[in-house]
């Protein structure tokens, strides 16, 4: 499994939540807390959408540890966004480390995060691929069983260069529906970890989810208010000022307290909108168990 988190506010550089929280994303890369094994060094990647008229976002991505990659403090201290994906990657068994394979993915105005493992995918890979339509195929450009649902997303969303916030929803749900129909159908009864991320510069979709009803899934968590720099790191401080205001969705707390940070629940989908509101509701009851 790996560690990811989504950044929704005030244009800001990177760098607070990457390298100077108190739990920053480089910092689970080496030191995660909570995974059993605490170490996510094969690649990471960025993801940000810029400040200029452009839709479409930029990604840096490489195969080093996070920790030791000269360029991605470089980018994280000086880029400044109101809008951004990060992830550090921890491989499945047999997977490759290329840069392929690192996250976030991106296509058209999305980009699109994974954190889990679809289990027993070798089983039925070759039947999630039969099913994608040639566009769809041809995102495909690693291995990844996270890039796979990326594709299988964007076939459920019809490529939709307009789509709403409804549109996203229903994507994701169909997306994971057809993943745990054809788990079922080639015989994996194992538990998928399916915490999917994706944004289109606008709204975000995060998933916690387990297809097993005893199965846990990855964690995630999500804090909002003011991003303020401490001597020791940074914090969320509650503001009533909209323009101040941020979002953060990470698969760990970013800071040590623990006020700043909600749980999201298992098998709900948390959904920030462009005004930074959070909205939280469990999935369609049809998701709940394969």
């Amino acid at each position: 499994m790996c560690r990811f988190l989504t950044y929704s506010g005030p244009a800001t550089v990177m760098s607070p939540l990457i390298f100077q929280a108190a739990n920053s994303l480089v910092s689970q890369s080496k030191y995660a807390q909570k995974r059993s094994v605490p170490t996510n060094a094969d690649g990471f990647g960025l993801g940000w959408y810029p400040q200029h008229e452009d839709p479409m976002p930029a990604t840096f991505v490489n195969v080093d540890p996070a920790w030791s990659n000269r360029n991605l403090a470089m980018i994280a201290s000086k880029v400044q966004t109101s809008q951004y994906f990060a992830h550090v990657r921890d491989a499945s068994l047999g997977m490759p480390v290329s840069q392929a394979n690192c996250h976030p993915f991106q296509h058209m105005h999305y980009l699109w995060m994974h954190n889990g493992c679809l289990e027993q995918f070798d089983c039925f890979r070759r039947t999630l691929l039969t099913g994608l339509s040639d566009r769809a195929f041809n995102l495909i450009k690693g291995n990844t069983d996270s890039e796979y649902a990326f594709a299988l997303f964007m076939d459920k969303l019809e490529f939709n260069p307009a789509a709403t916030l409804a549109d996203l929803e229903a994507a994701m749900f169909a997306t994971i529906d057809t993943i745990m129909q054809v788990r079922k159908q080639c015989g994996a009864e194992s538990n998928a970890l399916l915490n999917f991320a994706l944004t289109d510069g606008k709204h975000t979709l995060v998933t916690r989810f387990a297809t097993s009803a005893s199965g846990q899934p990855a964690s995630l968590f999500y804090g909002e208010g003011q991003l303020v720099a401490q001597p020791n790191g940074i914090s969320l401080q509650e503001t009533d000022d909209a323009n101040l205001r941020c979002v953060i969705v990470s698969s760990e707390p970013l800071t040590p307290d623990s006020q700043q940070w909600h749980k999201i629940a298992r098998n709900h989908v948390i959904t920030v909108g462009p005004n930074h509101t959070v909205k939280l509701k469990p999935m369609p009851l049809a998701y709940q168990t394969e």
